[in-house]
């Protein structure tokens, strides 16, 4: 019974997706969850201990790495990727209710199969409309995080940084350890979002002209069935009346 639900809730949970939906997308996900498990600690770990000002001055390294970092990029792009997997998280428990409440009305009525089948269409639609809200809340966040990496971050880790803030004496020089390795990874991560990005992009676009597909060969499947032959809808005159008329003449 574990087994059917299950199977159930992938095949309601999957029935509007495209492929892209089905697969490119979580898979885009995942990566970014390995690509910050796995490499995010040995690039940015050691980043507020490798970061070196030339001053002696108490609270002024400090001072001057929060300037530099306001967010630690590590934090920022598990938020990223936490903020980004919740509206799929709510799309699957919408899902999942609607397979359970489905699940429940079959067992009631068994014999209202009508019923049953629109019941199961309104549910479908429901889910629709559901897959395309995760999909543009999706869309508006990973949007909202790209401007927020490249307005804290940019494109490049610089090398050297000035910094002018108290208790500071003046303007002080800090240096961080590996800059190119962390630009490398920072671009990565820009390229990976960019590619969630479009690809959800795309996953709306395929929605849309897959509705527009179904709703069109619907039309005309419609129109051929309510349509007959002229041969058909001509009458047929008797036969007794026209051999009749032969005969009178």
């Amino acid at each position: 019974m574990c087994g059917k639900l299950l199977w159930q809730l992938l095949a309601e949970d999957g029935w509007h997706a495209s492929p892209v939906g089905r697969l490119v997308l979580p898979v885009l996900l995942g990566f970014r969850l390995v690509l910050l498990a796995v490499s995010g600690p040995g690039v940015y770990g050691d980043d507020q201990g490798g970061f070196v000002c030339h001053t002696q001055e108490p609270g002024c390294k400090e001072a001057c790495y929060d300037a530099f970092h306001p967010l630690s990029p590590l934090r920022f792009w598990a938020f990223q990727v936490i903020l980004v997997a919740v509206p799929s998280a709510l799309y699957a428990a919408f899902a999942l209710y609607h397979v359970l409440e489905h699940w429940e009305e079959a067992g009631k009525a068994k014999e209202k199969v009508s019923c049953e089948g629109e019941g199961r269409e309104a549910g479908r639609h429901r889910l629709l409309w559901a897959y395309v809200a995760q999909l543009g809340a999706r869309l508006v966040l990973e949007g909202a995080a790209l401007g927020g990496q490249y307005h804290l971050y940019g494109f490049k880790m610089p090398s050297s940084f000035s910094c002018r803030r108290e208790p500071c004496l003046g303007i002080i020089t800090c240096h961080s350890s590996r800059p190119s390795e962390k630009s490398i990874f920072l671009k990565m991560t820009f390229g990976v979002s960019g590619l969630c990005l479009l690809f959800t992009l795309l996953e709306l676009v395929f929605l849309g002209l897959g509705r527009w597909w179904r709703t069109w060969k619907d039309r005309s499947v419609s129109t051929s069935c309510f349509s007959s032959p002229e041969s058909t809808a001509r009458p047929k005159e008797p036969a007794g009346r026209l051999h009749g008329v032969e005969t009178k003449e």
